[in-house]
């Protein structure tokens, strides 16, 4: 447990890492005003089902998500090919839609709340799962 608290505590202190966090906290809130907005266009302006305008606005803020996270939050390992990478992104965020889609399943179709409510809830449970899929599999190892 000590080492837990000392590896936890070592990261709160480190300035880089504070800095990638708050870099992907300000990239996430704009993937997520995105998202919740093509939601909104989807459901309430197309009248498409909310469980399938959210696979789809999901799909379309993660191609942003990957641009804005490999501009200006992580260091992605390139060697690996652009395509590649791009690839093991979206195979990670389906991880966020799974997420999502439960939640808004949860939510919309079983509680009948709002699913423009469900869907910040959703995106908040999977942005944490975002952030530490993205840091330890996609980001370039720093060389000791």
């Amino acid at each position: 447990m000590k080492k837990l608290f000392q590896k936890v505590w070592s990261l709160l202190t480190d300035k880089e890492f504070m800095l990638q966090v708050i870099k992907f906290g300000i990239i996430g809130v704009i993937t997520s005003v995105l998202d919740w907005c093509l939601l909104a266009l989807f459901v309430r302006i197309l009248h498409i089902d909310s469980m399938v305008g959210n696979i789809f606005s999901f799909i379309l803020s993660t191609i942003f998500s990957f641009w804005a996270n490999s501009k200006f939050v992580f260091v992605f390992d390139e060697s690996k090919g652009k395509k590649r990478l791009f690839i093991t992104f979206f195979l990670l965020a389906i991880g966020g839609l799974i997420i999502n889609e439960i939640t808004m399943l949860i939510g919309d179709k079983l509680l009948h709340f709002d699913p423009l409510i469900v869907k910040i809830v959703g995106i908040l449970f999977a942005a944490v799962f975002n952030f530490i899929t993205r840091k330890i599999i996609l980001e370039k190892k720093k060389e000791a």
